[in-house]
């Protein structure tokens, strides 16, 4: 498994969402010793909230287990580059991508170093650990050779402008 790139927000973010996970797995328990007590001499298969908390704590428990294995691989990156040409964390960019000859978009996006995404960020966030985020972190605005493979199809990245909060 690859490293798992974030900044120190991003890794901070990592351990405050295992944490809530675990509260939530541990309350989760407690919910579902409940709706066993209540349901005492029924079958297991006619107790239906039991099963959706014992639905609900496995995905938890599977959640929590992927955070753990992702543990040993992440790797606190920090700003590398004060150069206006390297792309690093924190760098709004235009954008086209290249799917096809005749299949391309644009987009304005946000380099991070979050473990995870805000879906409803203004500014689409693409994390250090995407194909794209890969693709275009530390490379220079310049380079016109930037893409990566998706089921062995090549998608090229075009770097139109970089963008300056002000």
């Amino acid at each position: 498994m690859k490293d798992i790139l974030v900044d120190t927000d991003g890794f901070n973010q990592y351990y405050e969402e295992l944490n809530r996970l675990k509260d939530i797995s541990l309350s989760i328990a407690s919910i579902g010793s409940e709706s066993y007590v209540d349901a005492v001499g029924d079958g297991w298969h006619d107790n239906f909230a039991f099963e959706d908390t014992m639905r609900e704590s496995r995905k938890i428990a599977s959640r929590i287990n992927k955070m753990l294995e992702d543990e040993k691989y992440l790797k606190i990156v920090d700003k590398k580059s004060t150069s206006d040409d390297i792309i690093d964390i924190g760098d709004i960019l235009k954008i086209k991508v290249i799917y096809d000859i005749d299949d391309i978009e644009e987009y304005t996006i946000k380099l991070t170093g979050k473990y995870m995404i805000d879906n409803n960020a203004k500014i689409k966030e693409v994390s250090l650990n995407s194909p794209i985020g890969r693709s275009i972190y530390l490379k220079s605005i310049n380079d016109n050779d930037i893409c990566y493979y998706v089921n062995d199809k090549k998608i090229g990245i075009k770097i139109i402008k970089r963008i300056y909060e002000n």
